[in-house]
């Protein structure tokens, strides 16, 4: 393997390979967390389409969000552009290239745009365009697991590939490039390795999501060799702003839990509040593999019970067991219950499931009420167990509610808001210790249990006695514990903008809270 750029001989990391893993990392000494264990370059990377393209379409120099019927157009290809000045026009990182490609249909059209110029084309495209320009990098991308055994004529991959990507990039440009032309940018072409591509992009490539709201797409090659795992151990983040443009969309892969010498380095490639069936059934459909960690091979996900359901009984008597899968690596697996007897089959369970995850995705969508919200979350409650991480999203999406309004300010409220925080965050810091996929989520607990402690030490109790200072100290002391978590929780999460947002939100409510103990002669220390 080639030496990150930047690093010296002595790698945190050794590559090894397996018949299962194939190339995978293992820390050549214990880490800890902090350390980084690697920082490298993309080989290529180009825009994702943005949520709803007949809208906003990211500029192809700069990938700024445009709208799309009143932008400018690259003069010589006609794709959206944010100026025709963007210094990305002519960058061959950027559009500079693949533009050599594009030109060949010229035409501008202000309709069905999102047919008309597919962004997801274009990484497919800058890809094989390194094959001349950059043989090194082209190796580097021929480097990468395509799984192309799993994506042949038929399958859903194969067809929606084709369809997308491969016959519109052949049909509209290149098949009518000149001899010229395609001997200097594509000397060798073909539907098999545009297919290639698009495999190896579904299986490597990693999201970097910029500050304006769009997304790119990202193939790097070190990166890419770690292992998938639900509980992982690193977390990666992307330079997305810088002046120096060697820097840009660089990845730095850093340690977030500890790492022991010969333990495997890993990363998540699905997400932490799935339960097990959705988490391997996406890894299956994406990545081609069946995921064995400790956390899918544990039927209470580490004592999480994310998956776990209420035991209905047999029908003649009611039965507070719970359901749990036999073997969560068994597709048809049943699921017995840990008082009696029943059991359910796996298909029932996910029928039930996916039905009630329709209801929780309607409600959310619409950005459900606190009536709405603790309507469904009882309705569910009576088949899923209360850490169900279809009660989690409910959940989640309550305690950002309570304490806001009047309605829902009292003790009791304020009560209930704080235990269910602190079970949401239970779950939370068990499957993602390190903070590595569920920063924001944390977050966002920590700042809502912060508020309604504050809130809680400035009320009256409901006997009508007044809080003592001894309990309003205990009460501000978490509180200011909790903030500071959140804080620390985003530290690695400022230059998205998500992350960034949310910073100065919490940011705003520490010094708040900090303005409101001086003011009442508090003194936490």
């Amino acid at each position: 393997m080639g030496q990150t750029k930047g690093q010296t001989k002595d790698l945190p990391y050794e590559v090894k390979s397996s018949e299962e893993l194939g190339r995978y990392l293992v820390a050549s000494r214990d880490l800890a967390p902090g350390e980084i264990i690697l920082t490298e370059p993309p080989i290529v990377f180009g825009p994702k389409a943005m949520p709803d393209p007949e809208a906003k379409m990211p500029c192809v120099g700069c990938y700024k969000p445009i709208f799309t019927d009143v932008g400018e157009r690259c003069s010589s290809c006609g794709w959206p552009v944010c100026s025709g000045n963007c210094p990305g026009l002519t960058d061959p990182r950027h559009h500079g290239l693949e533009c050599q490609v594009l030109r060949a249909r010229p035409e501008c059209v202000l309709d069905n745009m999102a047919d008309y110029y597919r962004h997801d084309a274009l990484l497919p495209l800058r890809c094989v365009l390194l094959q001349k320009t950059d043989p090194e990098r082209w190796r580097l991308v021929l480097d990468q697991q395509s799984h192309m055994e799993s994506r042949l004529p038929g399958s859903e991959a194969y067809e929606e590939a084709n369809e997308f990507i491969v016959e519109y990039l052949i049909n509209n440009f290149i098949d009518k490039l000149d001899s010229g032309v395609k001997a200097k940018y594509l000397p060798e072409i073909s539907k098999e390795l545009l297919h290639r591509m698009c495999g190896i992009i579904d299986t490597n490539a990693l999201e970097i999501r910029l500050p304006e709201g769009s997304e790119l797409n990202g193939l790097y090659a070190q990166t890419s060799i770690m292992e998938h795992s639900c509980i992982p151990n690193t977390k990666h983040t992307f330079t997305v702003d810088t002046k120096d443009k060697n820097n840009l969309y660089n990845i730095s892969v850093k340690v977030v839990i500890p790492i022991l010498k010969g333990e495997h380095i890993a990363t998540m490639y699905s997400h932490a509040l799935w339960g097990t069936q959705a988490r391997r059934q996406h890894l299956r459909d994406t990545k081609y593999f069946s995921c064995k960690c400790p956390r899918c091979s544990d039927p209470t996900e580490l004592g999480t019970y994310l998956s776990a359901m209420k035991c209905m009984g047999d029908g003649k008597e009611v039965c507070d067991g719970i359901h749990l899968p036999e073997d969560p690596l068994d597709d048809e697996t049943e699921w017995a219950c840990s008082k009696c007897k029943v059991k359910l089959g796996n298909s029932q369970i996910n029928g039930l499931i996916a039905q009630m995850g329709e209801d929780v995705d309607n409600v959310l969508m619409i950005g459900g009420s606190v009536p709405m919200l603790e309507n469904i979350l009882c309705r569910l409650s009576t088949f899923l167990h209360p850490n169900h991480y279809h009660m989690y999203s409910i959940k989640h999406s309550l305690v950002q509610l309570y304490g806001r309004q009047s309605s829902y300010m009292t003790e009791d409220i304020l009560d209930k808001k704080i235990k269910m925080c602190k079970d949401l965050i239970f779950i939370t810091k068990t499957l993602d210790p390190g903070n590595a996929r569920l920063s924001l989520y944390s977050a966002v607990l920590h700042h809502e249990l912060h508020s309604a402690l504050v809130l809680k030490s400035k009320k009256v109790k409901s006997d009508g006695t007044k809080i003592t200072v001894d309990e309003i100290k205990q009460l501000l002391a978490e509180a200011n514990n909790s903030i500071n978590i959140a804080l620390d929780a985003l530290k690695d999460d400022i230059e998205e903008a998500s992350g960034k947002k949310l910073i100065d939100v919490i940011a705003k409510s520490k010094s708040d809270f900090e303005r409101f103990c001086k003011e009442k002669n508090i003194d936490l220390l």
